[in-house]
């Protein structure tokens, strides 16, 4: 396991790249989802390196302040004390980040002596070492969270009580609260409603599975897209398959909220990368973004 998880979106990797050679260069040990091999399963893989990690770099952008995941990275790195914040670009952190603090390597060059690469090498080397990094580089100790205590004082009241009536509704209307929610659907007080997220997630990957085609050409010349689930019963792949073309990419996120899939070719192509694709289905409607922004709408075939 790395000492050091760098937590970024894809869009910026010749960005970031720059930063983990140079943290390399300087002697840490770092991990960014380039590590993962191929046939590893992608979210137990971050999840694993990201609790190990002992500091986790965010490296914010306009595209990574929209990003679900590496907002969840940021947040709970954040709240274990080991989040260092930095900006690849000029950009405003997401909500609850608005502090601001963070080193700016928006216009960095990749080298080492750079001040600013230094202000993050030296935070880094603090936490690492049990110390507090200098000011201002987004740190932020562990604090217990605000509403644990309330959740835990609502859960005993309420197996107390048995809220056996619903008291004209008190119950399902605090329940509402977000931060009591999970607590109340754990304690069995209130019943889930409509799918689970993991039942959205496979309804939206599996609607990419078919046969697709572009408006400007007919169906003998489809793209075929098949979706399996790994071993493990989490991780899955699209496979895509055309005449002259056969790619299998791993899913790194599923959103349902925004109706996209966003996943990676399991090996490297000529630029020694492996590309980055989204995927949002719309009933025989498809449309596939690559890594460079191009998005190619198709259409579903028989």
């Amino acid at each position: 396991m790395a000492s050091i998880f760098i937590s970024y979106k894809r869009e910026n990797l010749a960005k970031v790249q720059p930063l983990v050679e140079a943290l390399r260069s300087s002697g840490l040990e770092v991990w960014w989802d380039q590590d993962i091999a191929p046939d590893a399963p992608w979210e137990q893989t971050i999840e694993r390196e990201l609790e190990a990690a002992k500091v986790v770099i965010v490296a914010w952008s306009q595209a990574a302040a929209a990003s679900e995941n590496v907002k969840a990275e940021a947040r709970r790195a954040r709240n274990q004390g080991k989040l260092i914040q930095t900006f690849v670009e000029p950009c405003e952190p997401p909500l609850f980040f608005g502090e601001r603090q963070g080193v700016d390597l928006s216009n960095w060059n990749g080298a080492a002596n750079d001040h600013r690469f230094q202000t993050a090498l030296t935070a880094a080397r603090a936490i690492l070492s049990g110390k507090r990094p200098p000011a201002g580089v987004g740190y932020a100790p562990k604090k217990r969270a605000p509403w644990a205590t309330l959740t835990a004082a609502f859960v005993f009241l309420s197996a107390v009580l048995g809220f056996v009536s619903n008291l004209g509704g008190a119950r399902d209307a605090v329940c509402e609260i977000g931060a009591i929610h999970d607590a109340c659907l754990r304690a069995g007080l209130i019943q889930p409603t409509g799918p689970s997220l993991a039942e959205q997630q496979r309804r939206l990957v599996t609607a990419i599975a078919g046969h697709w085609a572009r408006g400007d050409r007919d169906c003998s010349t489809a793209l075929d897209y098949a979706v399996t689930l790994g071993e493990d019963g989490r991780a899955y792949r699209i496979r895509a398959t055309a005449p002259d073309f056969d790619s299998t990419l791993q899913v790194e996120s599923i959103d349902p909220s925004a109706g996209l899939v966003t996943a990676r070719e399991t090996r490297p192509g000529p630029s020694g990368l492996r590309q980055e694709w989204q995927f949002r289905p719309n009933g025989d409607l498809l449309d596939i973004k690559d890594q460079a922004g191009t998005s190619t709408p198709l259409a579903r075939c028989g």
